[in-house]
């Protein structure tokens, strides 16, 4: 028991007081990791639904940060500046890890000798259903309501960026990772749980017309104009504004919209420019990173497009339904099974 770290938990909340109950409880509770190792921070991002009094009433061994404005994800910041374990972990308000994967996590962080640990990400009451299946972030980034750091990596790259309000924000926290040589182990074998629901049935349709959607693409090309090199800067925001445009064009007209967004985002990240000293990690974003490929790389070769249009063009005359016409998205996939692993996998540059 002595040999195991300490750990910091830092939870960041905003109305979500019955899931941050839960997902205290798990973690706090319902563990099998020693609990004189644990600590917990609960950072409140101006709750208005009593998540404080919980916190404070249920829970009195929290230390509990309460802010008067909601400040999105540099809220962890604050926690992490007062997070005191070897290691720190981050989560959402309606995240956990349950039973022994925490144990399992800090095992298998010690045994890489790696810096940080992503994990798969189940929804509640679906262990089969996985988030990070439908938006792959494989090594290059990882899904933000749960996350395993060693302290020193926090001390070093200062937090997540307070630039970015929500989304997106651990791509560029990972991009100045990779930049400073650690190593980040990806464990899809350990999941968390995350209370939220996923689209039916992975559907993303709406997600297309969604804020989410806005957000990304403007936090996306921020991410590239501040710190990819220019010249992977320039193709990445030419890639997303492509795909801004196709995904107008072929699933809803509202991703139009993403156009300024991305504008104004690319235009901020130069005005913030802090490109990274290595020109691998930036090459390696532009290439690997599937929201900075340029659509052709994953689209059918323009051949197969004009074959195939009259045909499709003649079934929509007819009313017919005409099955989705299939990319080479499989093939990046494949192509870049380093960055993109099924099975626990680690990576530093």
């Amino acid at each position: 028991m002595a040999e195991l770290p300490t750990v910091t938990l830092v939870f960041l909340v905003f109305n979500r007081r019955e899931e941050l109950r839960r997902s205290l409880q798990e973690m706090l509770h319902g563990t099998d990791y020693p609990s004189e190792l644990i600590d917990a921070i609960v950072v409140d991002n101006a709750s208005e639904d009593g998540s404080s009094d919980m916190v404070r009433e249920e829970f009195p061994q929290v230390q509990l940060i309460r802010r008067e404005e909601n400040i999105g994800i540099a809220g962890w910041n604050d926690g992490f500046a007062v997070a005191g374990g070897e290691l720190v972990m981050a989560l959402d308000d309606d995240c956990y890890l349950p039973g022994d994967r925490l144990r399992q996590a800090v095992d298998a962080m010690r045994a890489d000798g790696a810096d940080l640990v992503s994990f798969g990400i189940a929804r509640q009451g679906d262990d089969d259903y996985r988030f990070n299946d439908d938006y792959r972030t494989g090594l290059l980034s990882f899904w933000g309501c749960a996350v395993l750091m060693r302290r020193e990596v926090l001390e070093a790259l200062k937090g997540f960026d307070p630039q970015i309000f929500v989304w997106a924000h651990e791509l560029e926290f990972m991009v100045r990772f990779f930049d400073r040589g650690f190593r980040h182990l990806h464990a899809p074998d350990i999941v968390a749980i995350h209370i939220k629901e996923a689209p039916p049935e992975g559907d993303w349709t709406d997600y297309f017309a969604s804020r989410a959607y806005l957000l990304n693409s403007r936090h996306f090309a921020y991410i590239a104009a501040k710190h990819l090199r220019r010249r992977e800067a320039a193709g990445a925001f030419v890639a997303l504004l492509a795909h801004n445009l196709r995904d107008a064009l072929r699933t809803r007209r509202e991703a139009i919209k993403a156009v300024p967004e991305t504008l104004a985002g690319f235009f901020e990240g130069m005005r913030r420019r802090e490109p990274v000293s290595s020109a691998a990690v930036s090459r390696t974003y532009r290439r690997n990173f599937h929201s900075f490929a340029s659509p052709w790389w994953l689209s059918r070769p323009v051949h197969r497009i004009v074959l195939d249009a009259p045909r499709i063009a003649s079934d929509r005359l007819r009313g017919r339904a005409t099955p989705k016409p299939t990319g080479r998205k499989d093939a990046y996939y494949a192509e870049r099974a380093r960055y993109y692993p099924a099975s626990r996998s680690a990576l530093e540059m």
